[in-house]
């Protein structure tokens, strides 16, 4: 009996310290920049300074893990975490949208250059309480454009995921010409409306969720800034990331953008769609993904920024 007591101590012990070292492959803390900033830092356990990144989110009201609060992806704290184990920082933090009805902010007193705003204040903040080997900003979708703003600050990189080359109106009436022939032409006359007049009024009511009265003051500021002219203002390493089965960004925008910064590292991968994952099937499986947070991010993410990070 004795024997057996022993034997069990030793098999629980093993447990305990295989648990110890993997709960220890990376530290991960909740670090609040300011009102408006709240996020994660994931750095590896090692007392060697490291690169950090700082992850922006996509259009929307998405919180730090890549999530909207229609669905469950866990894309960015997954990237998070591998990243760590790699031996690279990150800070990943909600955006705005996401905590306005706590803040008492209406929808249309929000404008894009809000997030830039954010965005820049997270950059300051770890340069002044941080001890890295460099920052990198990585914008994915319509972070991207936000990202390679706010990357003219002081920071040693920038990273696109899924990035638009054209401006927001460019991309919708292109959409619509394929998914709604007939639609193109009405967001066409509501854009120039915005641009012209600063209030866009006859368009087709299907449009309301492009341009609702709430959401055209967001819309006009938007429309300030084409992605493909922005990056070219940068003066650091660039690295443009892509999936050729993403289906809100095509594989073309990531092409454009390389054009614009010819010197720019890219990379497409096959197989993965916008939110990291590995899609080998239908356009079914592809929107299931959204909701599957159990997926695994494609490896091939992870080695890539790890690899761009630490050059």
């Amino acid at each position: 009996m004795k024997v057996r007591f022993s034997i069990f101590l030793i098999a629980l012990t093993t447990i305990c310290l295989a648990q110890e070292k993997e709960e220890k492959e990376y530290n991960s803390a909740v670090v609040r920049v300011n009102r408006f900033i709240e996020g994660t830092l994931a750095t590896p356990y090692s007392d060697d300074k490291v690169p950090l990144v700082i992850f922006i989110m996509d259009a929307g009201a998405i919180n730090r893990e890549g999530n909207d609060r229609m669905s469950k992806n866990d894309a960015f704290k997954l990237l998070a975490t591998q990243l760590a184990k790699q031996g690279v920082a990150s800070y990943r933090y909600d955006k705005r949208l996401f905590k306005i009805d706590a803040f008492g902010i209406r929808e249309n007193e929000i404008s894009i250059d809000h997030f830039i705003e954010d965005a820049a204040a997270v950059v300051s903040y770890f340069q002044k309480n941080g001890n890295y080997t460099k920052i990198i900003i990585a914008g994915h979708g319509q972070g991207s454009l936000i990202g390679m703003i706010a990357a003219k600050n002081n920071v040693d990189g920038f990273i696109s995921i899924a990035g638009n080359a054209q401006s927001i109106d460019q991309i919708v009436v292109q959409q619509l010409e394929k998914q709604a022939p007939g639609l193109d032409k009405s967001a066409a006359v509501a854009f120039s409306d915005l641009k012209e007049k600063g209030r866009a009024m006859n368009y087709d009511p299907a449009l309301e969720s492009i341009f609702g009265y709430q959401l055209q003051p967001f819309m006009k500021s938007w429309l300030k800034y084409t992605p493909s002219e922005e990056i070219k203002n940068l003066d650091i390493p660039i690295l443009i990331l892509q999936g050729d089965k993403d289906l809100q960004v095509e594989v073309s925008e990531a092409e454009k953008l390389k054009e614009a910064v010819p010197n720019a590292e890219y990379v497409l991968i096959e197989n993965m769609n916008h939110i990291l994952r590995e899609i080998k099937g239908s356009r079914l499986e592809n929107h299931k993904s959204y909701n599957e947070y159990w997926l695994e991010i494609m490896p091939e993410v992870t080695t890539t920024i790890a690899s761009f990070a630490k050059k």
